[in-house]
């Protein structure tokens, strides 16, 4: 991938949310994809990723990324309808990959923070006790979609053992365009915390293609 291009360019077909970030941090996960071109793509991906951070490819891990990339290929295309998806490279092999998926939404309310689906991130999970849920919300301005932005972060049990973190980022756009989601989720807030700066900046490489900024 050439320095500071669009990923539209380099993929070879236009891509409905668009980055120029980091390719060396960030690849790119296909949602339409056969089984032969997924099977090599995920071997050429962990193949990388192992010799980066020095792990060991075990049939284990193999079949472990391999169930959790077809499961989120298939919630994210089917069921969330997500344009596009984005791994972030420096999560380490022997722990859930940090997978952040973009979605162009429509939304008239008066800003990013009412739109419908963001407020309810802010409200507490009515079926979780209040005192084990853990909510932030800051305004996140983008370089490419404006202003009007907001950043949630919210954690959760997800059962007895895991606790949840997922963040959301939302921009709502100008008249004309479609708003624009960005969220990933992990079982390690640990993960999220130590890559926040991380996904904060590539929140802000976010752009939709032909529109002017």
């Amino acid at each position: 991938m050439s320095e500071g291009t669009l990923w539209s360019t380099d993929l070879g077909a236009p891509l409905h949310i668009d980055t120029d970030a980091n390719p060396d941090l960030w690849g790119y996960l296909h949602l339409q994809i056969d089984k032969k071109t997924f099977k090599e793509w995920l071997d050429l991906h962990l193949t990388g990723l192992a010799a980066i951070h020095e792990t060991e490819l075990t049939r284990k891990l193999r079949r472990f990324h391999r169930t959790f990339y077809e499961q989120t290929i298939v919630t994210l295309r089917d069921k969330l309808q997500a344009d596009e998806a984005f791994i972030y490279h420096p999560v380490p092999l022997t722990y859930m990959p940090l997978v952040m998926h973009a979605t162009r939404l429509h939304c008239e309310a008066r800003d990013a923070a009412s739109c419908e689906g963001i407020t309810a991130l802010t409200v507490p999970h009515p079926d979780i006790p209040e005192w084990q849920q853990r909510t932030g919300s800051i305004p996140f301005a983008s370089p490419h979609l404006g202003a009007d932005g907001v950043r949630v972060t919210r954690s959760y049990p997800a059962d007895s053992t895991i606790m949840m973190t997922s963040v959301t980022y939302h921009w709502h756009t100008r008249p004309g365009l479609p708003d624009v989601l960005l969220r990933g989720h992990h079982d390690d807030p640990e993960v999220i915390a130590a890559a926040l700066e991380a996904l904060d900046d590539f929140a802000r490489t976010l752009r939709l293609p032909g529109a002017a900024h």
